[in-house]
């Protein structure tokens, strides 16, 4: 047996090798090969839940209408504090922002007068200041994020967008082990954009259209550099999936099947109430006061990013869901976002 493996160890060790360095090479390639939309990583909307539980339509909730799902937003835009001019400096630095919300609306409000328009159709000239924000935005991003995504593949992940909005954002659960100075943001954006031109369209007139995302924004205290973003993942909106297919779209629906039929701690909802674009429902079970806080989306869906309880007359944020039901919160935990 040691002749064997003498005669056949060099064979055996040049094969482990081109083992390794194979697994290297695809390492490697799945690490350059992300695609990166906006400067973020786009993840699928939830489509797989139906198959739980029924389906609710709009004929069955006589409160809500149709057009709830297919209208484009009215919401106004986020005022975002800072423009490109408050920031554009010879030497393309940006400010060390010490409150993550302000960074978080310096980021968009970059991105609000930036545009990459360049082989789409839109437009009628120069749009906002062309490419000239990116490079500030970019270096909003952590060292590691910006290593990730070079600043040419940052600006090119922007390809087609001519306009960006920032609707909404709102603090997201972090779970209890989350890092001390590593924090999550919510938001919306509207995107305006156009189809790419092509020998077949280039002369033909082609509309611009809205589209919309939701996202989570990952943020990290550096230290001397201040709060700089860590991480963007965004969900694509879906205006044809709600109200047609499963129940996961609407709050009252989601906590009574869930907290209700599935885990048993409520047993009922005693109300809901709004705003602006907040949706609170409050429920009780076994004497328990609960409250679910949800964003509702422009495209008419309620996204659950809280869960709370009462003690001694004081909320408190807590995780209700079990691992495999974290999918119904937008949270980090959310394997979606995986």
């Amino acid at each position: 047996m040691h002749e064997v493996f003498k005669k056949y160890r060099k064979p055996l060790m040049i094969l482990s090798l081109a083992f390794a360095f194979v697994i290297g090479l695809l390492v490697i390639y799945n690490h350059t090969n992300t695609v990166y939309i906006m400067g973020a990583l786009v993840h699928p909307f939830m489509n797989d839940a139906e198959e739980y539980e029924g389906t609710l339509t709009v004929a069955e909730m006589v409160d809500i209408s149709p057009e709830r799902f297919h209208r484009p937003s009215s919401q106004p835009a986020l005022n975002t504090k800072y423009s490109f001019l408050d920031l554009q400096n010879t030497h393309e630095t940006v400010p060390t922002f010490k409150n993550p919300e302000d960074l978080i609306k310096a980021y968009y409000g970059l991105l609000r007068e930036a545009s990459n328009m360049d082989g789409y159709h839109g437009g009628c000239g120069t749009i906002g200041f062309h490419k000239s924000p990116y490079p500030y935005a970019w270096k909003l991003l952590t060292e590691d994020y910006r290593k990730e995504l070079p600043l040419q593949k940052f600006i090119e992940s922007f390809n087609g967008t001519g306009h960006t909005t920032l609707l909404k954002l709102h603090p997201a659960w972090a779970p209890p082990d989350t890092p001390e100075g590593l924090q999550y943001y919510m938001v919306e954006i509207e995107v305006i954009t156009g189809p790419e031109i092509t020998s077949e369209t280039k002369n033909q007139p082609q509309p611009s259209y809205f589209a919309y995302y939701y996202g989570l924004i990952t943020v990290e205290d550096t230290g001397r550099e201040g709060w700089k973003i860590k991480r963007i993942d965004y969900v694509p909106e879906d205006f044809l999936c709600a109200p047609y297919h499963s129940w996961y779209w609407d709050a009252s629906a989601l906590v009574e099947i869930v907290y209700g039929n599935w885990y048993g701690i409520i047993d009922k909802i005693d109300s809901i109430d709004k705003n602006d674009c907040i949706y609170m429902v409050y429920a009780v079970g076994n004497g328990q006061l609960y409250r679910f806080d949800f964003v509702r989306l422009t495209n008419g869906e309620d996204l659950l990013i809280r869960e709370n309880i009462k003690f001694a007359g004081v909320w408190k944020e807590t995780n209700l869901l079990k691992e495999q039901d974290q999918i119904y919160k937008f949270s980090i935990l959310n394997p979606r976002l995986q």
